[in-house]
């Protein structure tokens, strides 16, 4: 339902020109009446239709991009991309991570509408967004960037094509003659990690090979998280020979544990990752890569911003095609 100015007056027992004169400054109010309509409106999420769109239509030419985490390459790759893009439009740019916690998107998310920013691209910490609806109901622009809620339909989008990812990294290693792939992955529940797990449970089943749920292993997109993960994994499973592990960050801390066992990668353990860092090509061996440049996807997601804060109308959303960088660590 639809929260309006009248909604505010009621419930915090003023009239709507006080809640008016508030929200405007127009006219000085008593500190209790003034601080129980802001909490009201604040407890509804409330954002003003007409001061809203007074200030869309003069522009502020800043935008705001708002990321999950900050915890590889990849990641950092399209924030400078976004950055870069901004900047040859003539926009500032806002940036927040919020660490993968979903009250502070909230609140993020929140701060920005209030203070009318022209539009913002989120990277969500979780699947379900559908505390956005509030904000597209008032026209906010927002475009989803990496991950996103398939229940929503109406914010465009730029996504990796993770599920061909899945399947790409997971039929090499099956060509490859490996049945037992462990999968080391960095958030449960994000679209991201959903839609890669997918593709590598298809490519298994064409192959004729089971899934065994047991070889996932939550590796919390850290380099300790991989070390950790793989340590466990393969202690735990020893009849794993192949490994395919969903970020940088964690693909350094897999190969760490491989050489804590004892074993070399790739003849006792091959690897593919996820991303292509820096180092990548110089490591011993070099790692084996399913890679998406990021500055494509930081660019396209900006560009998509600037089409859907002209247009409101517009939702086209882009699924981007990754590849594959073969080196040794996959036995190749």
């Amino acid at each position: 339902m639809k929260i309006t100015m009248k909604d505010i007056a009621k419930e915090a027992g003023v009239s709507v020109a006080t809640v008016s004169h508030v929200i405007n400054g127009t006219k000085r109010i008593s500190e209790e009446k003034e601080k129980r309509i802001w909490e009201t409106i604040k407890k509804y999420n409330y954002v003003p239709d007409a001061r809203a769109k007074q200030l869309r239509l003069q522009k502020t030419k800043t935008a705001a991009l708002v990321v999950s985490s900050l915890p590889d390459s990849y990641v950092t790759g399209f924030v400078n991309a976004v950055g870069m893009r901004a900047r040859e439009l003539g926009y500032h740019l806002l940036f927040v991570n919020t660490n993968e916690n979903l009250e502070h998107e909230k609140e993020t998310i929140h701060l920005l509408s209030s203070h009318m920013v022209d539009g913002i691209i989120l990277s969500p910490s979780q699947s379900d967004i559908s505390y956005l609806q509030t904000y597209i109901d008032q026209h906010l622009p927002i475009v989803l960037v990496n991950r996103y809620d398939p229940k929503i339909t109406n914010i465009p989008r730029v996504v990796a094509d993770d599920f061909q990812a899945g399947y790409d990294a997971t039929i090499h290693l099956l060509q490859h003659g490996h049945k037992h792939i462990g999968v080391i992955y960095g958030v449960p529940n994000v679209s991201t990690t959903n839609q890669r797990i997918e593709g590598y449970k298809t490519a298994l089943q064409e192959h004729g090979v089971p899934f065994n749920e047991h070889y996932l292993e939550m590796g919390y997109a850290t380099v300790e998280g991989g070390y950790n993960a793989v340590k466990t994994l393969l202690n735990r499973h020893k009849e794993i020979t192949a490994l395919f592990v969903l970020n940088d960050a964690m693909t350094i801390g897999a190969l760490k544990g491989i050489h804590s066992l004892l074993l070399k990668c790739p003849d006792d353990i091959a690897l593919i990752g996820f991303g292509d860092f820096e180092a990548a090509s110089v490591t011993d061996p070099p790692i084996t890569n399913i890679y998406l440049p990021p500055d494509t996807i930081g660019r396209t997601a900006f560009d998509i911003l600037i089409n859907r804060i002209n247009n409101p109308n517009y939702c086209k959303s882009v699924s981007l095609p990754t590849s594959l960088i073969i080196r040794k660590s996959c036995g190749c």
